[in-house]
């Protein structure tokens, strides 16, 4: 904020092309003297009377505003000159008290409607509070008096100068912010050192014809949706290996084990449901609102709580279903809002870590609640199946994804003989064994999609 003196025209801003055509002004209607007229200048585009949100905005977008006229009290800054602004010195009618209070309102108006606008204020006096204030709000220019007409005009287009120099440096600090995350975070999900990692950003830029700060800011929201999709996924799995769980020990399948794991897989959801809302935020299009998952989370986490019953399993697997359901349809939104193919591929991995904890399941429950539907169990192999190859057939690779999916391949494999040589409650419990096996895998398995280049890049 400063009160630069007008220099010479040969060392102005360069000609009237430079100085603001379409200005708002912001303060009370002004008070001609007698027999004077009321016509604004040319560049004064329209007046907003009274501080308000609101109408500051609408104003400002509806004529295109360049920069605000700043004038909290037309009384503290003496008549009118036939202008319709104030001019010359403060006039016995203005008090520094009615100037501050209305300066007050008009920053309140100004910060909240955040136009990112130069400002010229005319204002006499106001307190180091105020003027702090004003700073922290961009205000580049203020004036203790109303100057005439043309020298108030170049005082405009030095703040719109002011104001485009720190447009330029806040969006240099911008570009070296989103630098330092983007490759912060290839630094950690492709294990570069940081000369690499900035390497290539700086290839990907020059490839996009885009700069490096675009391409930096792209690749984090990039990341971020990827791990939005893989928790939304996540949501899915657990739901249906907590009433697996909940199962086993009702079963009577390793219960102490199956009891530790269940409170494991409780803090899980807790701890995505705490990350998710500030994923989502940074996303422009986020899908279905968390409040249906929470709500389905608080039906299914207290049915969890003591020993599982038939009449508990039950309710808690219909709680589950409604987790799932929702969790679903926000990965799946959040899939389709990416970059084509490669984020879709996350997804599905993420399913197939959610069909490996509801096959046990179905397999668990139809042994403990007689006349289950098998229905289910066989849907839920049917679909692991048919994922499992669709992986399988995926452009989206890399050795580390390759090793770990042989190593699915090879325990899908064990699983469907597991079921084909025992049956009953011995192969629900191989079941439920292979299941968490396939789980681990597949969770390192969804992590790498997540993490690849191609995600990252996109």
């Amino acid at each position: 904020m400063s009160e630069p003196t007008a220099p010479a025209a040969a060392d102005a801003l360069s000609a009237d092309d430079d100085l603001p055509r379409r200005v708002l002004r912001l303060g009370p209607a002004p008070r001609p003297a007698a027999g004077t007229g009321s016509a604004s200048p040319h560049w004064i585009a329209a007046s907003v009377h009274q501080p308000g949100r609101d109408s500051l905005v609408r104003a400002a977008q509806e004529q295109g505003a360049q920069a605000l006229l700043l004038i909290p009290d037309e009384t503290a800054v003496g008549g009118d000159a036939g202008l319709g602004l104030a001019t010359g010195q403060a006039s016995a009618s203005g008090s520094p008290g009615s100037t501050g209070a209305a300066l007050d309102g008009w920053l309140d108006a100004l910060e909240a409607a955040a136009l990112a606008l130069p400002v010229v204020c005319v204002a006499p006096g106001g307190t180091a509070a105020q003027r702090r204030r004003a700073a922290g709000l961009g205000i580049q220019v203020w004036l203790a008096s109303m100057p005439d007409p043309d020298a108030l005009h170049w005082q405009l287009g030095w703040a719109v100068a002011l104001n485009e120099r720190q447009a330029a440096l806040r969006a240099q600090l911008d570009d070296r912010k989103w630098t330092e995350r983007a490759k912060g975070l290839l630094m950690s999900a492709r294990e570069l050192d940081e000369d690499s990692a900035f390497r290539l950003l700086r290839e990907a830029a020059m490839h996009a014809h885009l700069r490096l700060g675009e391409v930096a800011r792209s690749v984090v929201h990039s990341a971020q949706l990827a791990e939005a999709v893989n928790l939304a996924g996540q949501q899915r799995m657990l739901s249906q290996r907590l009433v697996k769980l909940m199962a086993q020990r009702a079963a009577g399948i390793e219960p102490k084990r199956a009891k530790t794991l269940q409170d494991e897989s409780c803090a899980r959801v807790t701890a995505n449901l705490a990350r998710l809302p500030g994923l989502l935020s940074a996303q422009a299009a986020p899908g279905p609102d968390l409040e249906g998952i929470l709500e389905a989370w608080r039906r299914l986490e207290p049915l969890l709580v003591g020993k599982p019953s038939v009449e508990a399993l039950v309710a808690a697997d219909d709680a589950a279903q409604d987790l799932l359901g929702r969790s679903d349809a926000l990965a799946t939104a959040l899939a389709a809002s990416g970059a084509g193919k490669p984020l879709q591929v996350v997804n599905l991995c993420g399913r197939q870590r959610m069909l490996s904890q509801q096959l046990a399941k179905e397999a668990l429950l139809a042994d403990l609640l007689p006349g289950r539907d098998p229905g289910g169990l066989l849907d839920s192999l049917d679909r692991f199946a048919a994922g499992l190859a669709a992986l399988e057939a995926s452009p989206l690779s890399s050795d580390a994804i390759r090793a770990l999916l042989a190593e699915v391949s090879a325990e899908w494999l064990r699983l469907m003989r597991s079921l084909r040589d025992a049956h009953g409650r011995e192969a629900a419990g191989g079941l439920a064994r292979s299941s968490e096996v396939l789980l681990d895998r597949l969770d390192l398995l969804t992590g790498h999609y997540q993490q690849s280049l191609q995600i990252i890049l996109g």
